[in-house]
Order: structure tokens, then sequence, then C-alpha cells
């Protein structure tokens, strides 16, 4: 059994969230393998492309650049194109606009924040997408590199934000960072909403995204809702802890991200994803590593309890600590403001856990949720060290554990050690539960609802 007391996700404060549940249509149904639920499509929503109504070109290709919608008298679908050329900052500010009227800030070439110091600074935002596809055969138009500092830093309003298409290299402190420790009363104004991170490629840094928030003090402070970190490729920090640190979020979406080649030089208990709060976690797949995958601690806002859902993930090769992590505290479940959450782990892959052999690395450690229950299924998991098994009880909560399978071998499992993939004769082929939301696997291919294979891909 690990020792709690060796959480190292950014700050003490951090320690204070997470929570259970009891009475979630989601975990009541995984409980009862038997019943039968209507399947739901677990796909994005597809969106039309904006029609640009004017083009506002900014930069010279050098120097400081200076963005400011309090002065540019911006308009619903306006479109800014910063000229390609490196820059020693770039910042972005008070563009504020309604719903339903997205500001949009594009590169025109490639445009670089390279060199020490060099930052892009963004702040007091609303209803902003700010995407490096503005030019044609430039995947990652915006480009951040060479820089022992943080390249982007975050401060004040922010709703409604998307950054995408960007890449970071040679990173020495965070790459996004959003200091926000605004007291959540449930009003609008005191929560961040609606927050995406996308199409993004870091190289040789330290954490992609640091979400400054915390349950303390019998308050919730920087809570983000609906926020969403997808299609990053990460890889190559011997140091990083946290790829993704969350203090307190309200449905995160956090889905096809691949991390590899990371915390090869330290040995604490690491997350690589360590997000509070409640959520998916999904179609990752996180190899050659240190760390659980995500440690999720759970708390529910207001008193109706969510559920964390973690399902189709592949993690392999993790040199200490087991797949993922449900975990939660006391002093994140406030009386009139918080509650539990449930978890359910379902669909993952997992193998070739805790090589270091230093202690039994499971598919989930599973904590006290204060409340809530756990349930474990359709996991398949093979070439485990020291014993491992599909969910280990670390503290007093029994998960409710049904359809898993546990091999000594790849070839045991019938399973592809590259692509993860089932032979015809596999025993986990269609031996899984049926689950209320899942009808794809890993690489997008149609499971059978009824009887889906057992693990992330079938």
């Amino acid at each position: 059994m690990r020792i709690t007391s060796i959480l190292t996700l950014v700050s003490i404060s951090s320690l204070l969230l997470f929570s259970s549940c009891k009475k979630d249509l989601l975990e009541e149904i995984a409980g009862k393998p038997s019943v039968t639920v209507p399947v739901v499509a677990d796909t994005a929503v597809i969106t039309n492309p904006i029609l640009y109504k004017r083009v506002i070109n900014v930069g010279t290709g050098s120097g400081n650049l200076t963005i400011d919608g309090s002065t540019m008298g911006l308009q619903c679908q306006d479109l800014i194109k910063i000229k390609g050329g490196s820059y020693g900052g770039i910042d972005i500010k008070n563009i504020i606009s309604a719903d339903g009227c997205p500001i949009t800030i594009k590169n025109d070439g490639l445009v670089e924040v390279a060199g020490n110091f060099t930052q892009m600074k963004i702040s007091n935002i609303n209803n902003l997408t700010i995407s490096g596809d503005g030019t044609s055969g430039i995947t990652k138009g915006f480009v951040f590199r060479d820089n022992t500092y943080r390249a982007i830093q975050i401060e004040g309003t922010l709703n409604n934000f998307t950054f995408q298409h960007a890449s970071f290299k040679n990173i020495g402190d965070q790459c996004i960072s959003y200091v926000y420790r605004t007291v959540y009363t449930g009003a609008e104004g005191s929560y961040a909403k609606n927050l995406k991170f996308l199409n993004i490629n870091c190289d040789n840094t330290q954490g992609l995204l640091s979400l400054d928030g915390a349950v303390d003090n019998g308050s919730v402070k920087g809570l983000v809702k609906n926020l969403e970190v997808a299609y990053v490729d990460f890889r190559n920090s011997a140091t990083v802890g946290a790829v993704v640190y969350v203090g307190i979020a309200e449905d995160y979406d956090i889905h096809h991200n691949r991390v590899d080649n990371v915390n090869t030089a330290i040995n604490n208990h690491n997350g690589i994803f360590g997000i509070t709060g409640t959520g998916k976690f999904h179609d990752n797949y996180i190899s050659n590593h240190q760390g659980n995958a995500i440690r999720a601690w759970g708390v529910t806002m207001g008193s109706t309890a969510k559920s964390i859902l973690i399902y189709n993930n592949i993690v392999t090769n993790s040199r200490k600590y087991s797949g993922f992590e449900v975990q939660s505290f006391d002093f994140s479940i406030i009386p009139g403001k918080t509650t539990f959450a449930n978890a359910v782990v379902f669909n993952n892959t997992c193998a070739n856990l805790n090589t270091s052999n230093d202690w039994q690395g499971n598919v989930v450690d599973v904590y006290s949720l204060k409340g809530g229950k756990c349930d474990v299924y359709n996991n398949l998991a093979y070439n485990f060290q020291s014993s491992g098994v599909i969910a280990g009880q670390e503290a007093d909560l029994i998960p409710n554990q049904f359809n898993n399978l546990n091999f000594k071998s790849s070839n045991e499992a019938g399973i592809n050690e590259t692509t993860f993939k089932l032979n015809s004769s596999s025993t986990a082929k269609n031996k899984g539960v049926a689950t209320p939301i899942v009808i794809k696997d890993y690489y997008g291919s149609m499971r059978n609802t009824s009887a889906p294979s057992i693990g992330a891909v079938e």
C-alpha cells in the first residue's frame, strides 16, 4: 500500500479535493451487468466553421506585439492574423465578445516566441480562439521554444477559450499556466468555463498545463467547468511530474492524448494527469513513464454526486506505480457545497506496470472515496510485476470488480504488443459486459454493444 503523504502534484493545497458517489446512473448500471441500457455514442460535437466577416492584420514579424481588444473596436466573427516571424513577446488582452460572437486569432506564416524569458500573456478573455492553423502547410503555426521560463501566462477572466495547433520545445517551466483562485459561489462569474487545449505538441518541456485551483478551508477556489484537453503529443521530459495539473474541475474531458518517455529521472509519486473533480479520462496512450496515468481525486460540486469515468486507455511500461488512482479526502466534502464522487474504471488495457518491481502494480489503486463507490470491469491486464491485480484495495473501500482479465503474458492474452489489438482467438474477445456510453474502441472501431471485448481495443 502506498503512503498518501507522498503526493507531489504541485502544491500542498492541491491535496485538497476529492470525493465519491452513491446513486449515479452510470455506476449503478456498471454494478448490474444484467441490466440492458441504451448506448449513447461517445463522439465529439461537430461545429460549423466560422465565416469570418473581417480580417485584421497585426504584427511586424519581430519585437513585442500587443493585441488589446479594448482599443481595437472588434466585431463579431473578426479574424486577427499575426504576421509570421519571431517575437520577443505577445500580449493578448481584453477580448470580451458576446456569446455566439467568436473572435479568432491565427498565424499568417510561422509565428515563434523563442528565447529566454519570451512569453505570450493572455488576460480577460471571453469567446476567443487562438489557433495555429492559419497557413496552409503549417500544422503548428504557433511555436514556443528555448525558454527556461514559462511560455504562456494566463490571468484574469477566462471563458469560452480555445488554444490549439501549437508546439512547445525546450521549455524549462510550465508551458501554459493559469493562476485562478476566485471563490466559487455557484453564481456566474465565480468560475471559469469552456476551456479547450487541443492539438498541441510538447518535446523536452515541463508541464503542458497548470490550472491553480483547490478545495481548502471550507471553500472551493479556482473552479473550471467544462475543460477539454485532447490530441496532445507530449514526450521526452525526465522530471515533468504532472503533464496536466488541474486543482479543481467539473465535467472535464481528457482524451486522445499520447504521453511517452517521461519522469525517467524522478521517483516520487506522480500523476501524469493530476485532476480533482469529476469528468472523463479516455482514449489516452501513456507509455515508458513513471507515475499513474491519472490520479483522479473525486469531489462533486453541489449535493448530487457525479462520476469519474476512466475508459478506453492504454497504459504500458510504467517504471513505477499502477495504471490509475482514484481517491478522495475528508476536507473536500463541504456540507452544502460539495459531496462525494463515484469512480467507474472500464475497458482499459494495462501492461508491464511497475517494472522496477518495488511493489504491486495494479490497473487501478482504489483508496477511500468518502461515500462513493468504485466499479471496475472489462479491463485487460498482462505481465504485471509483483503479483499485480486489476483493482488494488488501498483503504476502506472495496471496489466492485467483474468481467476483468489478468494474464501472465501477451501471448496468453492473445494481444499484439505493438497495437494492443486482440487476435481472433483471444479469450478477451467479446467477453465484456455492455456499457452505458462506449460504442467505439481506442482506434475508433465499432464495438459489439451487447458483448464488447475486454480491454481498450477490439
